[in-house]
């Protein structure tokens, strides 16, 4: 696959886990390879993956309609890709009126668009992208949870952080985000801009994912594996084998020529 001035090998992979009996994330890579998406849903019975679905179904449905406003100029990238989370986040509170179930229902989204040369990254909530570039693994988004809000204020350390959620201490802590589509009527993604580089690999994924492996582990994997598919599965099946707690997706590009 390929897009202007640049090749892709693209990788995605979705599990349930080994506790939760519905996967709640959804995910998107288009094959022409501009646009990728990761949702982690939240709610009660069935409304994560309901509204994690819709995160993913309006933003892409949204990219697609708008290609044209793209030609205008790299600006319109970060513009598109705002419009289109509103939308998802209408359409996740009117459906979360519909019935009981799908009361307070909410997701995650971080959205890569590959235009050129450069990655336009957005989030909202603890769903992250991660680049591989020169044997590093660099945290490209901000989590907008509790926990991170405690890092900032210089009250835990990003290593104690990591112990705890892997040790699943302070639950209550991991679980709640501060940013979400579905949580209120105001959308406020994060935006990054990456300038991208023959060998650089994207790594898009829940927090099922990074909970469960260490950021060393992750890069060996991404260095190691020949194709990104089969990165993508042995990233999941490593989260699974270090417990599997939650839900995880995970989508890699990895960048050629």
């Amino acid at each position: 696959m390929h897009t202007k001035g640049k090749t892709m090998e693209i990788g995605a992979w979705s599990d349930k886990g080994r506790i939760r009996e519905n996967n709640e994330d959804s995910f998107f890579a288009e094959k022409d390879g501009s646009i990728f998406i990761v949702a982690d849903g939240v709610g009660g019975q069935n409304a994560g993956e309901v509204a994690s679905g819709i995160a993913v179904s309006e933003i892409s449905g949204y990219f697609n309609q708008n290609r044209d406003m793209l030609k205008k100029g790299s600006r319109y990238v970060f513009e598109c890709v705002e419009k289109g989370m509103l939308l998802a986040n209408e359409k996740i509170l009117e459906r979360s009126e519909e019935k009981e179930e799908f009361s307070k229902m909410a997701t995650t989204a971080v959205i890569v668009v590959i235009r050129g040369s450069c990655a336009y990254i957005s989030n909202v909530g603890d769903s992250r992208a991660y680049l591989a570039r020169e044997g590093q693994l660099i945290k490209l988004t901000e989590d907008h949870t509790m926990a991170n809000q405690l890092i900032r204020e210089g009250r835990l350390t990003e290593e104690e952080v990591q112990f705890m959620a892997q040790k699943q201490i302070a639950l209550n802590m991991f679980s709640t985000i501060t940013k979400a589509l579905g949580d209120n009527e105001k959308v406020e993604p994060d935006h990054f801009l990456v300038e991208l580089e023959e060998d650089d690999i994207l790594l898009l994924c829940t927090d099922g994912l990074y909970n469960e492996v260490s950021g060393e582990e992750i890069l060996e994997i991404l260095q190691k594996e020949k194709d990104m598919e089969s990165a993508c599965k042995v990233l999941v099946d490593k989260a699974n084998e270090a417990g599997g707690r939650d839900n995880i997706t995970v989508i890699t590009i990895r960048i050629g020529e």
